[in-house]
Order: structure tokens, then sequence, then C-alpha cells
């Protein structure tokens, strides 16, 4: 048995290793002591605590950068164990690894792995960026344009559009530069996760 206890706003106030499962648990702060000790005699309030067994965990994952440890488990499903201190979370993870059988490994990301999502968004934001500006340049020079549809993509963009060139151009700027620092954050430091596969 392994229990860790965290009063900081932010954190899971228990979180446990006992009987072949993890259990997690956020009495009020001044009930930690006695639901700690209900633990340790195994008496264990299912109001209070959210029991993971391991035969239906898959996987225990801990990313660099995230303030949680992530238990995968039936098809997609999972829970966090919310651990802001990075040391503590280290000391659970580690405590999992040695106690939970299972396979561990490392998965380190490539630069091009870990700036994926917001490459995407940056080249999403300059197509609708170029299809803005075109409308906006036309209603611009007296073109006029209506949308028959509803609401719809094309409707949103001409939307934009009517702001006029200069909005266009401040709106998406903005957008792009938002995009553009997360993938330059996200490829500085390619995220490293540690799994352990359980058995």
């Amino acid at each position: 048995m392994k229990i860790w206890t965290n009063e900081e706003p932010g954190n899971d106030k228990i979180i446990a290793y006992m009987d072949k499962t993890i259990y997690k648990g956020n009495p009020k702060t001044g009930d930690i002591y006695k639901y700690t000790l209900d633990l340790e005699m195994r008496n264990v309030s299912s109001n209070t605590f959210l029991g993971i067994p391991l035969n239906y965990i898959k996987q225990i994952k801990m990313q660099e950068g995230k303030e949680y440890i992530e238990v995968l488990f039936g098809k997609s499903s999972s829970e966090h164990l919310r651990i802001k201190n990075s040391t503590t979370r280290n000391e659970v993870f580690e405590y999992f690894k040695q106690n939970i059988p299972g396979r561990y490994t490392i998965e380190k990301y490539s630069k091009l792995q870990a700036g994926k999502k917001p490459l995407i968004a940056m080249v999403v934001v300059m197509a609708l960026f170029l299809w803005s500006l075109y409308y906006a340049v036309n209603i611009e020079g007296g073109i006029t344009y209506t949308v028959s549809n509803g609401l719809s993509l094309t409707g949103i963009v001409l939307s934009i559009a009517y702001l006029g060139v200069t909005k266009v151009i401040m709106i998406f700027s903005f957008l792009f530069a938002i995009a553009a620092s997360s993938f330059f954050l996200k490829i500085k430091k390619p995220p490293v996760i540690q799994l352990l596969l359980v058995n």
C-alpha cells in the first residue's frame, strides 16, 4: 500500500495504490486525514474514491510538461491523476513502474511530430486568410455577394470579408501568430512520454 496526499488546489487530494487498484479521491481538505486512515484500514468508500483495478488498465502515461499522470483503460477511457509538483509526479510514476507488472517504454517525439497540430492550424489559417482576402478585395471593388444556404463556411468567410481588407489582415495575422508561436514552442522542446504498458 502507498498513499500520497496533497492539499494544494488543482491536485487530487488523495492518490493511493493498494490491492491491485489505483485510487483517487477528493474529500474536503479537513477530511483528508480521516479518509487516509480509512484507506489504511481498507475501508474504501465508493462515494469518496474512484478505484481503477489493474485488470482494467491498459497503460499508465506520464508526459513532460503535463501536470498529471494519465491512466488509460477500456477502449477510449482515461482518468487523470492530477499532481502539479513534478517531483511527486515522478515519485508516483516510479512507484507504479516498480510495483505494477508491465513493460516500461519511453516515446520521444520528433520535431515534426511535436509541431504537427500547430502546423496544420497554420495551413488552415493561411487558406482561410487567402479566401477571405479574395472576397474582401472584390467587395471593396464593388462586387456584392449573398449566401443562399444559411450558415456555412462560405457564409462565415464572407462575413469576415465584409469587415474590410485591413481587418481581415489584422484578424488572420493575430491567428497566424498564435499558431506560429505554438509551433515554434513545440518543436523547440518535443515531448517525452513515459509509458507503462500494464500486463
